[in-house]
């Protein structure tokens, strides 16, 4: 098209010979008037003509070179969310029965890095270590919005990892159950792990309180070990543990952990202190029969209380929540005296939680679809504190209705 512009010019400027004197100005005029015209018109089209070439690179850049954004499973950060509706009974002798209606909400953020795993989390609930419920109530009050999780976890080499700050527990819980740790409780320190084959081992330090000006700074020592092996067609895991915790003297570190907890407690000068230090020594037993029937048993006692001073758990899990329309059930009897471990970080749920319970519990479990399960726990137990004269009857019924998006 740029061709034709010039012939065209050429053909206007020959008729201005044929034209009289008198119409000579006017004509050269516009001849003048159309020539710049055609210069414009020209340098538009070789505009136009440069601006598609410039699309046409970048159209086959782009196919070379195609911009994607990377899908949630690539993404080097990941949203875990999750919700729980509860519904829960209460018998415990001499009170009246207890009904209440609860919720957990959590939610959590995991960054993936070539250098280092991490993980920040935030849950409903108050200020327990070991609950995030809130309970429904006060008028539909707002409900509280804690910290749940902020750590990080750093591998030193291919087989050691620092994990650091506020985490999720990585000591192991024999048949994922809290004879000494609650599955909601959250340590605050440092732990290494590290894995050797069919070695385990975790060691590490965490806070119940760091800081000096409240007159009781301490923290905790723990390291554990686990062996996996295998008898026949049946696969075992063999542990062995210990952590201490000096406490005699101290006031406790969470309102909540009174002489109800469980823990013996000197209160003859106004002030409750622990009557004695934790030195706590744990064996336990996991065997794999089939793929849907695992049993477990937990031992633990603490060598520096002279009575009272051990616990046990024995049971078995039945299936596995995996797809929808799954079943799994659990069956456990546990003993747990007073002075067997610090009763703060104990399982909530049993006998109210704390130590100073014997009984059975039994959990349920349906998995109702890809992102919903119902769970219903039920424990017979008596529960016992040294301010009681007897032990008491504690029965606790539980409905969970479980969502994760």
């Amino acid at each position: 098209m740029t061709r034709k512009l010039p012939i065209a010019f050429f053909l206007a400027s020959s008729q201005v010979a044929a034209v009289s004197a008198e119409d000579l100005g006017a004509l050269r005029s516009e001849v003048e008037q159309l020539k710049a015209l055609v210069i414009k018109l020209e340098q538009r089209l070789t505009d136009v003509e440069e601006h598609k070439v410039v699309v046409q690179d970048l159209n086959a850049l782009t196919k070379l070179n195609p911009v994607s954004v990377k899908s949630s499973q690539d993404s080097r950060v990941t949203l875990a969310s999750d919700f729980r509706l509860r519904y829960e009974s209460i018998e415990k002798q001499g009170s009246d029965r207890r009904e209440r209606e609860r919720l957990r909400a959590r939610a959590s953020l995991t960054y993936k890095g070539n250098d280092f795993t991490g993980v920040f989390g935030l849950a409903s609930g108050g200020d327990s270590p070991t609950s995030t419920n809130q309970t429904l109530g006060g008028g539909g009050t707002s409900k509280g919005l804690q910290l749940d999780m902020a750590y990080v976890i750093y591998p030193l080499n291919d087989q050691v990892n620092l994990f650091a700050g506020k985490m999720k527990n990585p000591l192991h819980r024999p048949g994922k159950y809290g004879l000494v740790w609650d599955s909601d409780y959250r340590p605050e320190g440092v732990f290494l792990t590290t894995e050797a084959g069919a070695f385990e081992l975790t060691a590490g330090s965490f806070w119940l309180e760091s800081d000096t000006k409240n007159s009781n700074e301490r923290a905790v020592y723990a390291v554990q070990g686990m062996y996996k092996t295998e008898l026949g067609d049946t696969k075992v895991n063999i542990g062995l543990g210990y952590f201490e915790a000096n406490l005699a003297g101290d006031t406790a570190f969470w309102d909540g952990d009174t002489v109800k907890l469980g823990n013996y407690q000197n209160c003859t000068n106004g002030a409750c202190v622990f009557t004695n230090d934790y030195h706590v020594v744990e064996a336990f037993a996991e065997a794999t029969l089939t793929n849907n029937i695992n049993g477990f048993a937990h031992w633990i006692e603490n060598t520096e209380a002279n009575q009272d001073n051990t616990g046990y758990v024995v049971g078995v899990n039945i299936g596995k929540t995996k797809n929808a329309g799954d079943w799994a059930f659990q069956a456990a009897w546990q003993n747990l005296e007073n002075e067997a471990t610090v009763a703060l970080l104990t399982d909530s749920d049993f006998a109210g939680g704390g130590t100073g319970g014997e009984g059975s519990q039994l959990t349920l479990s349906y998995k109702a679809s890809a992102s919903l399960a119902v769970n219903l726990l039920y424990s017979d137990t008596e529960r016992t504190t040294y301010t009681d004269s007897s032990p008491l009857d504690y029965k606790r019924l539980v409905l969970d209705f479980s969502m994760k998006y």
